[in-house]
């Protein structure tokens, strides 16, 4: 704790005496400090005639940085707090963030094949239609994958039955990998490096914001800036998936190689299984399995012709018999031929036979669903021919099966191959006596690959339950420094303004903390629209990656008047605030200063502290000179009276307020004009030098009565222009040196309450009128004329903004501007020889055009001429030409 009136050595004056500061009041200090400074802003003007050249949204990592990123400053060290625009033209531009959305869901753990992802949002409120065309290249998508982020993959049309499309309150998008893309895995932070708080996989859609290039990605957000999400519906595809887990009744089988999916002698109820969890484990729709049989007969019938059900009965002769079923078999020839004289082949009918065709194998397929087979068909048929080949083609529905509780698919064969019975037909052909033929040996089933289809879905609708058995969807908001869950709106939420994000280190519940906030006061634009009387900049914290608004308990006091002059914020950290977020990185308490004004409508910042207090000096009978400059920076470094829990005391900054010791000269002039208007404003000259005795940084006071804005007969109201002093102060503008907003509204309160309850006084800047030159100049031989033409250039700014270039100039109202002495000046310079289309003109507003004049003149009390920024100039030669010496001739006779 820092008692107040504590004690502080500066030094010693020239007396030799010690100079001490005290300070101000009780403040007890702790370890916080600032960790990190990040901002964005969005700079969005929607009745811009181009809002594409001006608008976008611009973030930084170290807004306390020559780039955002970091970069130490080379030579100037102060910065904008809420960041700036790309047209602000910055040595460095800032980045432009991208933003979005991302799902986290079971249904998209997608390990092979080709797999197609489509993303469905239905919004509570209609947005423009999209050309898909142009939306893929400003969206990229990044999945979760074993070594890291996958992607960027594009957003395409169609795929796999899915479409993309944009418009009204839906928003569709599809992406789709190929067989080589690597797997999609649950999200795991440690290999992923993000601040999702999620363990299923992870699908990111970040939209690019930059501006010109992805204006498209940029409109495509505003649109759906606060559009509340009501429902998504995550839907996948899978086509040819080879990592199935198989077995059969006799163990596991390999799915790479091929395998007897029955056994080498399948008979009835031969079971073979196939499981693949990551479908069975979702939600699926629809499943196919797809085999191709290897080593099969070209025609099932035809192979299994010496298998009849009255094999052992034989109503026929065995000659006979094998006659009507092949040709005879010559034993020398050892080829089935036609017998001799056999001129009629009996039809044997269909019903002796066991296989009757190709569509004769057939299995019962069932799934198990919650422990118990659930019959999908009593009699699949197993081959199907497919050209040459015979191929399995099985389609499942999903019929309510239970959710991660089923699978795997089972075929139980109807009947068997007929292996017991070849013994017996391939014995009775052995043992008769005629030319017969054997058997053929039973087809064993065998397959050469086998693959599995299917698909999937799952939606959320917020307020209702999903899925049931299934993690529900995961929606996340992609902001520039993290990531955050949510169920609000599609995209995170950054309107119009700027938002300054202070990272607190070391903090303890209900701790107070001074934070100075030391600002280059006069450096806000002027002409940017301030703050209202009712306007503020706001304050909050962050606590479980929601912004809570810091209240009048919790913001115990704010000096900067929104960031217009150096000032200190004493904030108690709230029980509410946390330090493990994910929208920002964690182990720090974020505050948020959020402001909708321009972002130059505030002053730049040197820095911002935490553990301030301030001391005002003791004069122990000192000598005071040291108060005409003030106390330098790091004067004072320690405490008069040691105290073992302070380590360090440092001054990083000059001191401020101090005046020196009243001269005779000055206190005469005080007390004369005290006496004169009495502390009170009832005439123009009380005006104007109330205000120059009060406020040193006023260079000069112009007072209009009856004025009101641009209304010059208003009773009751007083308008008073006021020109800074520039002199070693800063100036956003050295043409138009404009009072800061902040000392604004100083003046007009400390002058208010010295005028009448019946005046209303207002304290405006003047109105600066520019004029623009533009002229044709013949330069002196000798002069380089690139060089020349810059400077005649800043000649004339030097001629219509003199005290731009010399502190003895002054700058005064109602001084007017004659063409011809601007002449008469320009010609007089050494390097020019004649000016040729000299052409003035004057512009009365920023928005009002330029137009010619010969004499130009204010338009109104508040204005003052001054230089454009820029004029044009251009160097021609001369027009006469010198005739050379003419010799003379003489003729010789």
């Amino acid at each position: 704790k820092i008692d107040e009136h504590k004690r502080l050595e500066a030094g010693k004056d020239s007396l030799g005496k010690r100079i001490q500061y005290a300070t101000n009041k009780e403040v007890v200090l702790n370890k916080i400090k600032v960790g990190a400074l990040k901002s964005v802003y969005h700079h969005r003007k929607t009745t811009s005639l181009n809002p594409v050249e001006y608008n976008g949204l611009f973030a930084a990592n170290a807004v306390n940085s020559a780039d955002g990123k970091g970069e130490p400053f080379k030579n100037e060290t102060h910065w904008l707090p809420f960041g700036y625009p790309t047209h602000f033209n910055p040595t460095v531009p800032l980045q432009s963030p991208n933003l979005g959305f991302a799902f986290a869901a079971p249904t998209l753990n997608l390990s092979e094949g080709v797999r197609a992802v489509q993303v469905i949002c239905n919004l509570d409120k209609s947005i423009s239609v999209f050309n898909i065309a142009q939306l893929t290249q400003c969206i990229e998508v990044y999945a979760t994958g074993e070594k890291g982020w996958l992607g960027p993959f594009k957003i395409i049309t169609t795929a796999e039955g899915f479409s993309s499309a944009v418009g009204n309150k839906t928003i569709q998008l599809c992406i789709k990998l190929e067989k080589t893309d690597a797997a999609i895995v649950a999200y795991n932070k440690e290999i992923h490096k993000q601040n999702f708080e999620s363990s299923q996989p992870i699908f990111r859609f970040l939209i690019k914001t930059k501006l010109p290039e992805f204006s498209i990605g940029y409109q495509f957000y505003t649109e759906l800036l606060q559009k509340k999400i009501k429902k998504i519906t995550v839907n996948v595809s899978v086509s040819e998936a080879e990592k199935l887990l198989l077995k059969n009744d006799y163990g596991n089988l390999v799915a790479e190689k091929p395998f007897f999916p029955f056994g080498t002698q399948p008979m009835e109820r031969s079971a073979f299984y196939i499981d693949y969890p990551e479908a069975f484990d979702k939600k699926w729709d629809t499943l196919s399995i797809n085999a191709t049989w290897l080593n099969t007969p070209s025609d099932f019938k035809q192979h299994y012709l010496a298998y009849r059900r009255d094999d052992t009965n034989f109503n026929l002769s065995p000659n006979l018999y094998f006659q009507t079923l092949y040709f005879n078999f010559n034993t020398v020839t050892k080829k089935y031929a036609k017998p001799a004289g056999l001129t009629y082949t009996p039809t044997i009918g269909s019903s002796n036979l066991y296989v009757t065709g190709n569509d004769y194998f057939k299995a019962k397929v069932s799934i198990e669903n919650n422990e118990n087979p659930t019959t999908v068909n009593e009699a699949f048929t197993l081959f199907a021919k497919n050209g040459a080949l015979f191929e399995t083609n099985l389609s499942i529905t999903n019929n309510a099966f239970t959710t991660g509780k089923n699978g795997p698919i089972k075929l139980s064969l109807n009947q068997s191959f007929l292996h017991s019975l070849y013994p017996k037909v391939y014995a009775l052909a052995l043992t008769t006596e005629e030319d017969t033929i054997l058997p053929n040996e039973p087809y064993t089933p065998i397959v050469e690959k086998i693959s599995l289809n299917y698909t999937a879905s799952q939606h959320i609708e917020f307020g209702v339950s999903e899925t049931a058995n299934l993690e529900k969807i995961q929606l996340f908001h992609e902001h520039p420094f993290g990531q955050a869950a949510t169920t609000d709106a599609l995209v995170p939420t950054y309107c119009a303004g700027g938002e300054l994000y202070i990272g607190l280190e070391n903090t303890v519940a209900l701790q107070q903390v001074q934070l100075l906030f030391q600002l280059l006061e006069g450096t806000e634009n002027p002409l940017a629209e301030s703050f209202s009387s009712t306007e503020k900049i706001s304050w909050d914290v962050l606590s479980n990656n929601q912004w809570l608004p810091l209240t009048s308990d919790y913001l115990l006091g704010n000096t900067t008047d929104n960031f217009l002059k150096t000032g200190i914020v004493t904030i108690t950290i709230p029980h509410e605030a946390s330090e493990n977020n994910t929208l920002l990185p964690a182990g720090m308490v974020w505050l948020r200063a959020k402001s909708t004004k321009h972002f130059d409508a505030v002053c730049r910042f040197i820095n911002v502290h935490a553990q301030v207090i301030t001391a005002t000096f003791l004069d122990n009978g000192n000598d005071l000179s040291h108060l005409s400059n003030g106390l330098p920076a790091k004067t004072i470094s320690k405490l008069t009276d040691r105290d073992s829990t302070v380590k360090t005391v440092s001054q990083p900054y000059n001191s401020f307020g101090g005046k020196p010791e009243e001269s005779d000269e000055g206190y005469y002039r005080r007390v004369s004009e005290r006496i004169r208007h009495r502390d009170r404003a009832i005439t123009l000259w009380d005006y104007e030098h109330l205000i120059l005795e009060n406020f040193p940084e006023v260079y000069k006071v112009k007072c209009l009565n009856h004025t009101n804005g641009k209304d010059f007969h208003a009773p009751g109201f007083v308008t008073i222009v006021i020109i800074p002093d520039i002199k070693n102060n800063n100036a956003f503008d050295i043409f138009q040196p404009r009072l800061s907003t902040a000392k604004r509204n100083e003046i007009q309160n400390y002058i208010n309450q010295l005028n009448t309850f019946f005046v209303s006084a207002e304290i405006i800047n003047p109105a600066y009128e520019e004029i623009e030159v533009s002229l044709s100049v013949k330069f002196r031989l000798g002069y380089d004329e690139n060089f020349y033409t810059k400077q005649l250039e800043e000649d004339i700014k030097k001629y219509l903004s003199p005290w731009a270039f010399s502190e003895s100039a002054v700058l005064n109202f109602g001084v007017s501007f004659h063409k011809n002495k601007l002449i008469s000046y320009l010609e007089n310079l050494a390097y020019v020889d004649f000016l040729e289309d000299v052409i003035v003109k004057h512009r009365t507003s920023e928005t009002a055009p330029y137009q010619e004049k010969t004499n130009v003149l204010p338009s109104n009390p508040k204005a003052i001429l001054v230089s454009a920024k820029k004029h044009f100039i251009k160097a021609v030669q001369s027009k006469c030409s010198v005739q050379p010496p003419k010799k003379p001739t003489v003729c010789l006779p």
